[in-house]
């Protein structure tokens, strides 16, 4: 196995993450899961995400979801279980052709440039369909036919290495032993995240969110003030470490320098698509030598 720069990971993380968030923030995208009566703040969210793992129950979703309030969960998949799991395939395949269309004009979208990013990608997804094992999400989207238009392809492509990611990301936790309120709490004293946003986001209330917090100062990994110990930080970080390291055979199979290469095809797409969603989310450089 050749040993892989963990940095660059990461780097592929921030690279395609706006690219695969078209299904969940692109105006356009969400008008097309608006029409079809996906109309709660949260459904595309839900929608996208689930509808390849097709007709499964509430906890299955909680257990490969992680980090939601079991209660938000149920909600949720109640309202868009009213259309099956073929027919959200095909509406959110409908909705991200939508939010990307909006993103990019004609040119582009014919561009070289996005088959070329579209080609690597799906090269780098293909070695998470190799990998299955412990990954639901990673490995249902990887089962999917892969969308003949480069820029549908780029995207599912991007949703199956981010979905494969997230997979390692809950095995890491899992190893931590940090539960779902644990990791967002966690997470919040990193300074990453804020709780006023992420709290509401993920439906959990206070009394739950509290309890996780005493459950983490309990076992010296939070203070009493709600900020990481040094035991925290050491294991925030393990968390991080195991979940690029879990991430990177996918990037490994690519190769550094064609990891490079569609870091600098993919950019300046990611940023336009961010900008269409009117969202922050800086792409960074690829990782130096």
């Amino acid at each position: 196995m050749r040993p892989l720069d963990l940095r660059i990971a990461r780097a592929m993380r921030d690279l395609l993450e706006p690219y695969h968030l078209a299904v969940v923030f692109a105006p356009a995208a969400l008008a097309v899961f608006k029409e079809a009566g996906l109309d709660r703040p949260w459904s595309p969210y839900f929608a996208g995400r689930v509808a390849p793992l097709g007709e499964v129950s509430t906890s299955v979703v909680d257990a490969v979801f992680y980090h939601f309030d079991p209660a938000l969960t149920g909600l949720e998949l109640g309202h868009i279980r009213a259309a099956d799991a073929e027919k959200l395939l095909a509406l959110r395949l409908e909705a991200v052709d939508a939010g990307l269309r909006a993103a990019f004009d004609p040119d582009l979208l014919a561009s070289p440039q996005l088959a070329e990013a579209a080609e690597l990608a799906v090269e780098a997804a293909a070695a998470c369909a190799a990998a299955p094992y412990g990954r639901p999400l990673g490995a249902a989207n990887a089962a999917l036919p892969v969308p003949d238009q480069p820029h549908l392809a780029l995207w599912q492509a991007a949703t199956t290495l981010r979905e494969w990611r997230g997979d390692g990301h809950n095995t890491a936790l899992l190893a931590a032993e940090l539960d779902g309120v644990e990791a967002l709490t966690s997470i919040v004293a990193t300074g990453s995240e804020r709780r006023r946003s992420l709290q509401p986001r993920r439906g959990w209330d206070d009394a739950a969110w509290q309890a996780g917090i005493d459950r983490l100062v309990g076992r010296g990994l939070l203070t009493a003030e709600g900020g990481l110990t040094p035991a925290g930080a050491e294991l925030r970080e393990q968390v991080e470490s195991m979940t690029d390291r879990l991430a990177a055979a996918p990037w490994r199979a690519l190769g550094p320098e064609r990891c490079r290469r569609l870091h600098a095809l993919a950019a300046p797409l990611s940023a336009r698509v961010a900008e269409s969603m009117g969202l922050r989310m800086p792409v960074g450089d690829f990782p130096e030598a």
